[in-house]
């Protein structure tokens, strides 16, 4: 690796040094920096320096409430916030959020693209927090941090050296500039630049030596700060996953994401078409926290688009008509593909929270288009003692338990039921056309089945039980009533907990519906 990226020493280019308007992070940014390599410091100290900033404040506060982070009931306080996210999560999503709000958005080199660059910046953060996840590496939050700051130097640049940068616009020809079209023009590139700046304002090792290199790991050194490696190779995927979303050319992006992915992360095509997927609802609440537009198009027909680029790039352009129609229909077996991932839960194999959404909308339109007298029911299962089988046996023992639990559930099910798990180690089932005294059939039939299938783990019986609450109305008025049966069915959980676990509840009727979006209730009481 030559001296220009050479982590070490990082002299800023002579232009930049000279500049008066480099960017500073705010006062509550170092106020954070401050609290984060404090070891004694805790959550009432750092909620006292963000306490400080109410636009901060209110976004943590919507953070916590949003899908990626929202368990049980919605949070109303920032106190509330902080204990759901925890320590480390506040620490570098206030980072995020605060120096992010201090960068530019207009102004400096004309020509530049401000809003591409939060798209492709927000879409990385969101994308590297998620595949983190997936891989279950534990920089999820820095991986958000580093992929909203990752255009962190092109900003300053544009700002600080507008007539110089104008020319590197011009390699670009409308594109966001790539880093070699800077170094071509300016002898240095914007990745050197964030990471100067990342270094200067004392963040974590982790974090500027990621950024420095997330657009190519191979060029990291041998002695980089632990976890840099793994770190600057998922904000790399993302960035493919970013290109394929937002770029002009998705068709390389997504060949180059496949074949990324495959090789650096072992996963397969169908994953990853899974993990974009995935994407959309939390990259479209996060640009709703920065007031950014994003693009109208869903993500299906985004992967989509790209999928036939892929195609076409493969194929080249001259097909006869029997190669035109073997390429529909590829594309339309893999549009239900698509469409079967984005609807079922991959680690239990049935449907997921957004698929249960849908389906239950349509099960009470039906009701209510009828007239509403059809009766109907709603069980919520919860494993008890969840948190034990990881904390003793590890996540995959725990994984392995909500999978018993998905094949318990589908064996003890009719037909004409629809199961799916509603979130963590919650399911739901909707039973429809049931009686109270049916329904506790069901829901004890459920009940005893995963009590006596015990999970073989290591060539030890796990014993797994679960709490179910259940709620059945012999009528359906308005869409408000299947909240209130959702409300019901997890107030009689929540007892069902309280009086021992491993038993069932299930009650008539139906009580006010609960506010839109706020989740199944008492989640933290119920462990």
């Amino acid at each position: 690796m030559g001296d220009s990226r050479e982590w070490r020493a990082l002299p800023e280019p002579s232009a930049i040094a000279r500049a008066e308007r480099l960017p500073s992070p705010p006062s509550v940014a170092i106020e954070v920096l401050r609290v984060a390599n404090d070891p004694d410091s805790s959550i009432s100290d750092l909620v006292a320096i963000l306490s400080r900033d109410p636009a901060l404040s209110a976004r943590l506060m919507k953070l916590a409430n949003s899908s990626a982070f929202r368990r049980g009931d919605a949070v109303s306080s920032l106190e509330q916030a902080t204990l759901r996210l925890g320590m480390k999560a506040v620490k570098l999503m206030s980072l995020s959020f605060s120096l992010a709000g201090s960068l530019p958005s207009t102004g400096g080199a004309p020509g530049f693209d401000y809003g591409a660059c939060w798209r492709h910046s927000l879409t990385l953060a969101v994308a590297g927090r998620s595949l983190a996840r997936l891989l279950k590496s534990p920089h999820a939050d820095e991986a958000f941090l580093c992929g909203l700051l990752s255009r962190l130097g092109q900003l300053a640049l544009v700002q600080c050296m507008p007539e110089d940068y104008a020319a590197v616009l011009e390699r670009a020809r409308g594109s966001l500039p790539r880093a070699e079209q800077e170094r071509q023009q300016l002898g240095f590139d914007f990745h050197q630049v964030s990471a100067s700046l990342l270094r200067s304002w004392k963040l974590p090792d982790l974090v500027w030596q990621a950024v420095l290199f997330w657009s190519d790991p191979s060029q990291l050194p041998d002695d980089v700060a632990e976890g840099v490696s793994e770190l600057a190779g998922i904000l790399h995927l993302g960035q493919q996953a970013s290109h394929v979303l937002h770029g002009c050319e998705k068709g390389s992006a997504l060949r180059c994401l496949y074949d990324l992915g495959t090789h650096s992360f072992g996963l397969a095509e169908d994953e990853l078409d899974a993990w974009i997927l995935g994407l959309e609802r939390d990259v479209a609440e996060m640009a709703a926290l920065f007031n950014l537009q994003v693009d109208q198009a869903s993500y299906a027909e985004i992967l989509e688009r790209a999928r036939m680029e892929m195609v076409q790039l493969s194929l080249g352009a001259a097909m006869d008509l029997e190669e035109s129609t073997s390429r529909a229909q590829e594309l339309e077996r893999r549009n239900q593909e698509l469409a079967s991932l984005a609807s079922t839960d991959r680690l239990t194999g049935i449907s997921n929270r957004a698929k249960f959404d849908e389906v239950f909308a349509r099960v009470l339109a039906a009701r209510l288009a009828s007239g509403g007298d059809k009766a109907l029911g709603l069980l919520i299962l919860d494993v008890d003692h969840f948190k034990r089988f990881n904390d003793e046996h590890g996540h995959l023992a725990g994984d392995a338990v909500l999978r018993q639990v998905a094949g318990c559930l589908k064996a003890a099910t009719r037909g004409c039921d629809i199961t799916a798990r509603y979130g963590g180690e919650e399911f739901v089932v909707v039973v429809s056309n049931t009686r109270l005294d049916e329904l506790e059939g069901i829901a004890e039939r459920i009940r005893c089945r995963i009590a006596s299938s015990p999970l073989d783990w290591e060539g030890s019986p796990l014993s797994v039980t679960v709490s179910v609450g259940g709620a059945c109305t012999r009528r359906i008025r308005s869409q408000e009533d299947g909240e209130a049966l959702l409300a019901l069915a997890d107030a009689c959980l929540y007892e069902a907990k309280n009086a021992g676990r491993n038993r069932c509840l299930c009650r008539e009727g139906l009580p006010a519906a609960r506010p839109a979006g706020t989740g199944a209730a008492h989640t933290s009481a119920r462990r």
